[in-house]
């Protein structure tokens, strides 16, 4: 159930803390989903000082080549068994869905079947060398981590939730007729598993002001949870263009293989794109991300629709598009697509859940809106007015370039790690004037 990388010649950072790192996905390469667009930085920023070792549960199919990549950065490299990829006889599955429908359980979105060995498996990983911090990334697999504690050989445990599991869950379905009384037990156990987890931690780390606070602190007491957001990668932007997106055009930027962002562009589709077309008969619409699902692969059937699948560089097709639409109704966290949009200048529009965590000046940085309607006026003045979207374009780069610079928040982040922030020393943190029509935005701690 284990392999281990072999790298047993790399040396100890004498000068910075053992950290071993607990991965649900390989968290490479930096654009591959949502764990390696934040984490990527993190291993290439924390391996600088400190020994790192990686435990990942191993992806289906096995990427192999992004072992090799991560061995640089990591004196080991273990992998763990996906008990998801293996299959599970019927009592296997009915034992753990009747264990995890008690009260008393973690909530039924995190059962995991055939894991009855995991937390032996997460002692022994953790008791291979004395860590000063065990860092756990996601909440797959956490209750796990749960039963396996105390872990003797380990200083702190940290947990970055990275989304709030609760908030994903209140916002699974809007559908008031489905939120029956047994989502309304679901919700309620994660939201207690959830303040579990924060109590029984040393620390627990958020993407945004938003997630952090889905937890009520009556629940929590004492208990200090981060705010640590992702930055953009600067370094990686090109001015390049495509050839073949026409003006007008309105893009959507993101993992088309993730229901949200399927969601999202359907309605883009249907709410704002085709009445647009009407008005407006050379629209174009650019869907730009890896692995289209077939909703998506069948807009390419309609004049003026582009899906344009995996690219190696999105920069060009960014910058290709006049305007970027997130109409985004559920999920959490901080959404790097549109922090990406904004910093290529090109102006957006989103909804308030878009906006979360960014925390941008509506009528400034970018547009907020609530509704098709909303959606449909607002592309229409930006796509005949250069000038406008030249104006906002401007501001979002400056927006996204003062406040979500990876060095500062790699800094911060390390500090919650070593041991060196604490709500009662603020170390690091960056206070963007706060300005009228946007929520404050909260530090980094």
């Amino acid at each position: 159930m284990t392999e281990n990388s072999g790298m047993t010649n790399f040396p100890d950072k004498s000068s910075g803390k053992k950290i071993i790192m607990f991965f649900p996905k390989v968290p490479y390469p930096l654009r591959e989903h949502g764990i390696s667009v934040r984490y990527y930085p993190i291993l290439e920023h924390l391996s600088e000082t400190h020994t790192l070792d990686l435990v990942i549960f191993r992806p289906k199919p096995d990427k192999k080549e992004a072992y090799e990549a991560l061995r640089k950065y990591c004196r080991n490299v273990s992998y763990l068994q996906n008990p998801r990829y293996l299959k599970h006889g019927m009592v296997s599955k009915l034992t753990t869905y009747c264990k995890y429908a008690a009260p008393w359980y973690p909530p039924l979105s995190l059962a995991s079947h055939g894991c009855s060995d995991m937390p032996r498996i997460i002692a022994e990983q953790s008791g291979r060398d004395r860590y000063d911090v065990l860092l756990w990334v996601g909440s797959a697999f956490l209750p796990h981590l749960q039963s396996a504690m105390p872990l003797k050989n380990v200083g702190r445990v940290i947990v970055d939730f990275i989304d709030s599991p609760s908030l994903v869950r209140k916002r699974w379905k809007n559908d008031a007729s489905r939120f029956d009384s047994i989502e309304r037990y679901e919700l309620w156990k994660t939201i207690r598993w959830e303040g579990e987890v924060i109590r029984r931690m040393d620390e627990t780390i958020y993407i945004s002001d938003v997630d952090s606070r889905m937890v009520p602190d009556a629940f929590t007491p004492g208990k200090h949870r981060h705010v640590i957001p992702n930055g953009v990668d600067f370094r990686s932007y090109t001015k390049e263009r495509v050839e073949g997106i026409a003006s007008p055009s309105i893009g959507f930027l993101g993992h088309m293989g993730y229901a949200p962002n399927i969601e999202a562009a359907g309605w883009l589709f249907r709410e704002v794109f085709l009445p647009l077309k009407e008005r407006v008969p050379g629209l174009s619409l650019v869907l730009i991300g890896r692995d289209p699902d077939e909703p998506i692969l069948k807009l390419r059937e309609y004049p003026g629709v582009t899906v344009t699948g995996t690219v190696e560089n999105i920069w060009p097709y960014v910058n290709s598009v006049d305007l970027f639409m997130f109409p985004l109704w559920t999920g959490a966290g901080l959404k790097n697509k549109i922090l990406e949009s904004m910093y290529a200048r090109r102006p957006v529009i989103t909804t308030p859940i878009g906006n979360e965590g960014i925390n941008a000046v509506s009528g400034k940085d970018i547009l907020v809106r609530h509704d098709s309607a909303g959606f449909r006026e607002e592309a229409l003045r930006l796509l005949n007015s250069p000038e406008d979207r030249r104006s906002m374009g401007d501001h979002a780069r400056d927006f996204v370039r003062n406040g979500f610079s990876w060095p500062p928040i790699l800094k911060a982040y390390e500090e919650i790690v070593t041991g060196d922030a604490s709500p009662g020393r603020p170390s690091n943190r960056i206070h963007p004037a706060k300005q009228e029509g946007t929520a404050p935005r909260k530090s980094f701690s």
